[in-house]
């Protein structure tokens, strides 16, 4: 634990502010990719409305990724390239979806992605953490002050306000970031004090968490997320995919690739928040977990993988009766939020899904997650997992 007195956020790309979510993120990438830039605001509706992007795209030139110089660049390509990639996909729905991803889209995608150390699929990473910018830095953030650089699926501000919400969800939790490594130090230096006070400000945190989540409700329909919105986050490969055998990326591989689509295990919060509380989940979900850490800014992964190794909170609450209410406190606030997000999946997927009204040309996204799990008995048994690291 005394590794991390001199833990340094910054080494791991995580700012004590804005948590997970890239600071400050570029707008736009320079003129040479213009039209990467115009064909990407425009995606959404080409693709779902005018079904005219496929069109467009075949009509891209192949531009040099070399030409993206700074990480900011790197991390506004990979959100503006899936944003045209997984609207050329889905445009036609299940039926229609090509096997191929044009060379124009493909090479410079896995280019970047590999660069940064992603995946080419629109995830976590690229649909929420580099792809919101605070619109007046002088007034307070909230969500009014939020706003996406580009809306990547269909939805209008629909879309938006899941993108936004999402990440004002990250914003609340960077406090916890920094209350994790206090925490760890106090339990190394038997601070019962600081330990107790650590722990409340993390269970204060997380009830805030589940407070901002409660606000996807005021401008997000359940049948616009389920039926417009949700089916272009959805991954390729896999049992009931409609490219079971993965996408091939033209000019990078012959061989198709299988990725996983959006998924919340891609966020780091709640991962990180399992590795400080001891939480220990059965084992086909933590290798699940462990998969999705590669969906993640590696250095991000790193971290979590550290304080997974440094961290002793659970066994100092079993050890010193002092501190185990206040650990308790924080495990529950946990689980609090995580029964919340099973309402959540609820109302806009399980329920949604068995409406007779429901848009079937996704039909291979029914009622699983676009990460490929089943819903409500994952979400469960991560709930239970939680459970199980309560101190008796």
């Amino acid at each position: 634990m005394a590794k991390l007195t001199g833990v340094n956020l910054k080494d791991y790309g995580i700012s004590s502010t804005m948590g997970f979510l890239l600071d400050k993120p570029l707008e736009r990438l320079p003129e040479y990719f213009g039209e990467w830039n115009s064909l990407a605001k425009e995606a959404p509706k080409l693709s779902s409305q005018d079904k005219t992007l496929r069109e467009k795209v075949q009509k891209l030139p192949l531009l040099d990724h070399e030409r993206l110089t700074s990480y900011r660049e790197l991390r506004l390509a990979h959100v503006v390239l899936g944003a045209i990639a997984t609207g050329y996909i889905w445009q036609e729905g299940d039926q229609g979806v090509p096997k191929v991803l044009p060379r124009a889209l493909a090479v410079p995608w896995c280019a970047v992605s590999k660069r940064l150390g992603l995946q080419p699929v629109i995830c976590h990473p690229a649909l929420c953490l580099a792809n919101v910018k605070i619109k007046d830095p002088n007034r307070p953030v909230d969500l009014s002050n939020l706003s996406c650089l580009y809306h990547v699926v269909p939805g209008g501000r629909q879309a938006e306000w899941f993108i936004i919400v999402t990440a004002m969800i990250e914003y609340k939790f960077a406090p916890a970031i920094t209350l994790i490594i206090k925490a760890i130090s106090t339990a190394y230096n038997d601070d019962v004090k600081g330990y107790q006070n650590s722990m409340a400000e993390i269970k204060n945190v997380m009830t805030i968490l589940k407070e901002t989540f409660s606000r996807m409700h005021d401008e997000l329909d359940a049948d616009v997320f389920y039926n417009v919105l949700r089916p272009y986050l959805n991954g390729w490969g896999g049992n009931g995919s409609s490219l079971p055998e993965g996408l091939i990326y033209e000019g990078v591989s012959e061989k198709p690739q299988k990725m996983i689509g959006g998924s919340a295990a891609q966020s780091s919060t709640m991962q990180l928040m399992d590795a400080a509380l001891g939480v220990k989940h059965d084992q086909d979900i933590e290798d699940f977990l462990n998969k999705m850490r590669s969906y993640m800014p590696p250095k991000h992964a790193a971290f979590i993988e550290l304080i997974s190794r440094e961290t002793s909170l659970r066994q100092y609450a079993q050890a010193c009766e002092d501190v185990k209410t206040s650990y308790n406190e924080a495990v529950q606030s946990l689980i609090d939020f995580r029964s919340y997000h099973i309402q959540i999946v609820t109302k806009y997927i399980i329920i949604t899904s068995n409406n007779e009204a429901r848009n079937r040309d996704f039909e291979s996204v029914s009622n699983k997650g676009t990460g490929g799990s089943n819903l409500v008995p994952f979400l469960k048994s991560i709930r239970d997992a939680s459970n199980r690291a309560l101190v008796e």
